[in-house]
Protein backbone atom coordinates (compact mmCIF):
# COMPACT_ATOMS: atom_id res chain seq x y z
CA UNK A 1 0.00 0.00 0.00
CA UNK A 2 1.27 3.36 -1.21
CA UNK A 3 2.56 5.36 1.86
CA UNK A 4 3.21 8.97 1.49
CA UNK A 5 4.65 9.68 4.43
CA UNK A 6 7.62 7.29 3.90
CA UNK A 7 8.38 9.34 0.71
CA UNK A 8 8.40 12.44 2.07
CA UNK A 9 10.50 11.04 5.30
CA UNK A 10 13.21 10.12 3.04
CA UNK A 11 13.31 13.33 0.53
CA UNK A 12 14.09 15.01 3.83
CA UNK A 13 16.00 13.15 5.42
CA UNK A 14 18.31 12.44 2.21
CA UNK A 15 18.24 16.37 1.42
CA UNK A 16 19.63 17.02 4.94
CA UNK A 17 22.56 14.39 4.22
CA UNK A 18 23.16 16.25 0.68
CA UNK A 19 24.21 18.99 2.18
CA UNK A 20 26.08 17.69 4.82
CA UNK A 21 27.84 15.50 2.52
CA UNK A 22 28.82 18.77 0.86
CA UNK A 23 29.06 21.00 3.76
CA UNK A 24 32.13 18.67 4.58
CA UNK A 25 33.27 17.56 1.04
CA UNK A 26 32.35 13.82 2.03
CA UNK A 27 30.99 13.84 -1.66
CA UNK A 28 31.56 16.28 -4.18
CA UNK A 29 28.02 17.33 -6.67
CA UNK A 30 28.57 14.30 -8.84
CA UNK A 31 28.43 12.14 -5.77
CA UNK A 32 25.70 13.40 -4.36
CA UNK A 33 23.42 13.19 -7.26
CA UNK A 34 24.33 9.65 -7.90
CA UNK A 35 23.86 9.19 -4.20
CA UNK A 36 20.13 10.86 -4.14
CA UNK A 37 18.19 7.69 -5.88
CA UNK A 38 19.92 5.35 -4.41
CA UNK A 39 19.45 6.63 -0.90
CA UNK A 40 15.72 7.02 -1.67
CA UNK A 41 15.05 3.70 -3.27
CA UNK A 42 16.72 2.12 -0.15
CA UNK A 43 14.82 3.98 2.47
CA UNK A 44 11.66 3.41 0.80
CA UNK A 45 12.00 -0.34 -0.32
CA UNK A 46 14.67 -1.84 2.03
CA UNK A 47 13.20 0.36 4.85
CA UNK A 48 14.83 2.67 7.27
CA UNK A 49 16.53 0.32 9.46
CA UNK A 50 18.23 -1.25 5.77
CA UNK A 51 19.45 2.98 5.04
CA UNK A 52 20.64 3.14 8.58
CA UNK A 53 23.15 0.58 8.45
CA UNK A 54 24.24 2.32 4.53
CA UNK A 55 24.62 5.77 6.57
CA UNK A 56 26.90 3.25 9.45
CA UNK A 57 29.19 2.86 6.50
CA UNK A 58 28.79 6.41 5.08
CA UNK A 59 29.59 8.28 7.85
CA UNK A 60 31.92 6.05 9.02
CA UNK A 61 34.26 5.72 6.39
CA UNK A 62 34.04 9.35 5.52
CA UNK A 63 35.99 9.74 8.76
CA UNK A 64 38.13 7.27 7.96
CA UNK A 65 39.16 8.93 4.81
CA UNK A 66 39.35 12.84 6.30
CA UNK A 67 41.54 11.16 9.15
CA UNK A 68 43.63 9.30 6.39
CA UNK A 69 44.07 12.96 4.84
CA UNK A 70 45.17 14.22 7.97
CA UNK A 71 47.77 11.42 8.50
CA UNK A 72 49.20 11.17 5.24
CA UNK A 73 47.87 13.11 2.79
CA UNK A 74 45.60 13.26 -0.58
CA UNK A 75 48.08 11.76 -3.37
CA UNK A 76 48.88 8.06 -2.07
CA UNK A 77 47.81 5.95 -5.42
CA UNK A 78 45.82 8.75 -5.77
CA UNK A 79 42.81 7.13 -3.73
CA UNK A 80 40.27 9.37 -3.55
CA UNK A 81 39.49 12.10 -1.11
CA UNK A 82 36.32 13.35 -2.23
CA UNK A 83 33.83 10.42 -3.21
CA UNK A 84 32.66 11.01 -6.89
CA UNK A 85 29.28 9.67 -8.43
CA UNK A 86 31.55 6.26 -9.46
CA UNK A 87 32.76 5.48 -5.88
CA UNK A 88 29.18 5.76 -5.19
CA UNK A 89 27.42 3.43 -7.95
CA UNK A 90 30.29 0.78 -7.31
CA UNK A 91 29.49 0.48 -3.84
CA UNK A 92 25.38 0.97 -3.56
CA UNK A 93 24.69 -0.82 -6.81
CA UNK A 94 24.04 -3.80 -5.12
CA UNK A 95 22.30 -2.63 -2.04
CA UNK A 96 19.70 -0.87 -4.47
CA UNK A 97 19.49 -4.13 -5.97
CA UNK A 98 18.82 -6.40 -3.09
CA UNK A 99 16.27 -3.32 -1.39
CA UNK A 100 14.12 -4.09 -4.82
CA UNK A 101 14.22 -7.32 -4.27
CA UNK A 102 13.45 -7.45 -0.49
CA UNK A 103 9.48 -6.65 -1.75
CA UNK A 104 9.51 -9.28 -4.32
CA UNK A 105 8.46 -12.00 -1.80
CA UNK A 106 11.48 -13.17 -1.18
CA UNK A 107 12.72 -14.63 2.46
CA UNK A 108 13.36 -11.29 4.42
CA UNK A 109 16.15 -12.79 6.72
CA UNK A 110 17.73 -14.27 3.20
CA UNK A 111 17.65 -10.85 1.82
CA UNK A 112 18.76 -9.14 4.80
CA UNK A 113 21.72 -11.20 4.81
CA UNK A 114 22.59 -10.23 1.10
CA UNK A 115 22.26 -6.66 1.99
CA UNK A 116 24.77 -6.91 4.73
CA UNK A 117 26.70 -8.99 2.90
CA UNK A 118 26.94 -6.51 -0.04
CA UNK A 119 27.25 -3.07 2.36
CA UNK A 120 29.68 -5.46 4.67
CA UNK A 121 32.16 -5.90 1.54
CA UNK A 122 31.94 -2.09 0.40
CA UNK A 123 32.86 -1.38 4.37
CA UNK A 124 34.79 -3.16 4.70
CA UNK A 125 37.66 -3.01 2.07
CA UNK A 126 37.16 0.60 2.22
CA UNK A 127 38.13 0.81 5.97
CA UNK A 128 40.77 -1.66 4.40
CA UNK A 129 42.18 0.63 2.09
CA UNK A 130 42.35 3.64 4.28
CA UNK A 131 43.45 2.09 8.05
CA UNK A 132 45.77 0.03 5.31
CA UNK A 133 47.61 3.16 4.26
CA UNK A 134 48.92 4.00 7.23
CA UNK A 135 50.77 0.87 7.79
CA UNK A 136 54.28 1.50 8.27
CA UNK A 137 56.08 -0.82 6.17
CA UNK A 138 55.31 -2.27 2.99
CA UNK A 139 52.33 -3.81 2.43
CA UNK A 140 52.66 -7.25 0.15
CA UNK A 141 50.94 -8.52 -2.96
CA UNK A 142 47.89 -10.41 -2.25
CA UNK A 143 48.82 -12.87 -5.12
CA UNK A 144 52.62 -13.73 -4.39
CA UNK A 145 52.95 -11.63 -1.42
CA UNK A 146 55.90 -9.41 -3.04
CA UNK A 147 56.22 -6.56 -0.71
CA UNK A 148 54.89 -3.11 -3.13
CA UNK A 149 54.42 0.42 -3.20
CA UNK A 150 51.89 2.10 -0.28
CA UNK A 151 48.77 2.18 -2.35
CA UNK A 152 48.89 -0.43 -5.02
CA UNK A 153 45.50 -2.20 -5.91
CA UNK A 154 46.09 -5.79 -4.43
CA UNK A 155 47.97 -4.91 -1.46
CA UNK A 156 47.45 -6.18 1.69
CA UNK A 157 48.34 -5.57 5.32
CA UNK A 158 48.36 -6.36 8.44
CA UNK A 159 46.74 -2.81 9.48
CA UNK A 160 43.90 -3.27 6.46
CA UNK A 161 42.70 -6.64 7.31
CA UNK A 162 42.50 -5.41 11.01
CA UNK A 163 40.13 -1.88 9.44
CA UNK A 164 37.77 -4.06 7.51
CA UNK A 165 37.37 -6.45 10.38
CA UNK A 166 36.62 -3.40 12.84
CA UNK A 167 34.53 -1.74 10.10
CA UNK A 168 32.59 -5.71 9.65
CA UNK A 169 32.18 -5.62 13.67
CA UNK A 170 30.88 -2.24 13.54
CA UNK A 171 28.08 -3.08 11.01
CA UNK A 172 27.33 -5.91 12.77
CA UNK A 173 26.53 -4.15 16.01
CA UNK A 174 24.44 -1.43 14.10
CA UNK A 175 22.26 -4.46 12.41
CA UNK A 176 22.09 -6.24 15.76
CA UNK A 177 20.54 -2.54 17.29
CA UNK A 178 18.65 -2.02 14.37
CA UNK A 179 16.75 -5.82 15.29
CA UNK A 180 17.21 -6.83 11.81
CA UNK A 181 20.04 -9.65 12.79
CA UNK A 182 20.18 -12.45 13.97
CA UNK A 183 23.24 -15.18 15.32
CA UNK A 184 23.00 -16.41 11.42
CA UNK A 185 23.01 -13.74 10.14
CA UNK A 186 25.97 -12.06 11.67
CA UNK A 187 28.17 -15.00 11.04
CA UNK A 188 27.16 -14.95 7.40
CA UNK A 189 27.66 -11.20 7.18
CA UNK A 190 30.94 -11.72 8.66
CA UNK A 191 32.08 -14.32 6.28
CA UNK A 192 30.70 -12.83 3.24
CA UNK A 193 32.62 -9.72 4.42
CA UNK A 194 35.86 -10.93 4.66
CA UNK A 195 35.87 -12.96 1.13
CA UNK A 196 34.36 -9.88 -0.34
CA UNK A 197 37.03 -7.92 0.52
CA UNK A 198 39.71 -10.53 -0.16
CA UNK A 199 38.17 -11.24 -3.40
CA UNK A 200 38.43 -7.03 -4.24
CA UNK A 201 42.05 -7.63 -3.56
CA UNK A 202 42.66 -10.59 -5.76
CA UNK A 203 40.76 -8.61 -8.48
CA UNK A 204 42.72 -5.51 -7.78
CA UNK A 205 45.88 -7.41 -7.86
CA UNK A 206 44.80 -9.19 -11.71
CA UNK A 207 43.04 -7.88 -13.92
CA UNK A 208 42.60 -4.36 -12.74
CA UNK A 209 44.17 -1.90 -14.49
CA UNK A 210 46.61 0.30 -13.70
CA UNK A 211 48.72 2.85 -15.49
CA UNK A 212 52.58 4.80 -14.76
CA UNK A 213 52.59 8.76 -15.81
CA UNK A 214 55.05 9.13 -18.50
CA UNK A 215 55.62 12.89 -16.98
CA UNK A 216 56.44 11.74 -13.47
CA UNK A 217 56.69 7.89 -13.58
CA UNK A 218 54.24 7.74 -10.65
CA UNK A 219 52.21 3.79 -10.71
CA UNK A 220 48.47 5.44 -10.70
CA UNK A 221 45.31 3.70 -11.60
CA UNK A 222 44.22 6.94 -13.52
CA UNK A 223 44.35 7.19 -17.60
CA UNK A 224 45.71 10.74 -17.53
CA UNK A 225 47.95 11.46 -15.18
CA UNK A 226 49.76 15.28 -15.30
CA UNK A 227 47.85 16.27 -17.44
CA UNK A 228 48.90 13.65 -20.01
CA UNK A 229 47.49 10.26 -21.30
CA UNK A 230 49.18 7.58 -18.95
CA UNK A 231 50.55 3.94 -20.33
CA UNK A 232 48.91 0.80 -19.08
CA UNK A 233 51.29 -1.11 -17.92
CA UNK A 234 49.21 -4.14 -16.60
CA UNK A 235 45.39 -5.17 -15.97
CA UNK A 236 42.18 -5.20 -18.40
CA UNK A 237 41.60 -1.39 -19.68
CA UNK A 238 37.76 -1.08 -18.71
CA UNK A 239 38.34 -2.66 -15.12
CA UNK A 240 38.97 0.05 -12.88
CA UNK A 241 38.93 0.29 -9.05
CA UNK A 242 35.28 1.13 -9.37
CA UNK A 243 34.68 -2.22 -11.66
CA UNK A 244 36.31 -4.10 -8.95
CA UNK A 245 34.48 -3.04 -5.95
CA UNK A 246 31.14 -3.20 -7.73
CA UNK A 247 31.79 -6.85 -8.79
CA UNK A 248 33.47 -7.90 -4.95
CA UNK A 249 30.00 -6.46 -3.41
CA UNK A 250 27.92 -8.28 -5.40
CA UNK A 251 30.31 -11.51 -4.36
CA UNK A 252 29.90 -10.27 -0.69
CA UNK A 253 25.57 -10.68 -0.93
CA UNK A 254 25.81 -13.77 -2.91
CA UNK A 255 28.21 -15.52 -0.41
CA UNK A 256 26.14 -14.12 2.50
CA UNK A 257 22.49 -15.07 0.65
CA UNK A 258 24.05 -18.61 0.28
CA UNK A 259 25.15 -18.96 3.98
CA UNK A 260 21.98 -17.88 5.45
CA UNK A 261 19.75 -20.06 3.06
CA UNK A 262 21.73 -23.56 4.36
Amino acid sequence: MFNPIIHVEAAAVILILSLFSLRFKLLNKSGVLASIPIGYIIYVFGGVEYFILLLVFYLTSGMATKLRVRQIGKEVMDKDWIRSWKNVVANGTAAVMISLLSVMGFDRGQITAAYLGAVGTAFADTLATEVGLLYPREPRLITNMRKVVRGTPGAVSPYGYLGGIIALLVLMLSSMVTGIAGLKIVIATMISGVLGMTIDSVLGATIQSKYRCIVCGKLTENKVHCGRAAEKVEGISFIDTHIVNLISTISGAVIAYLIAST
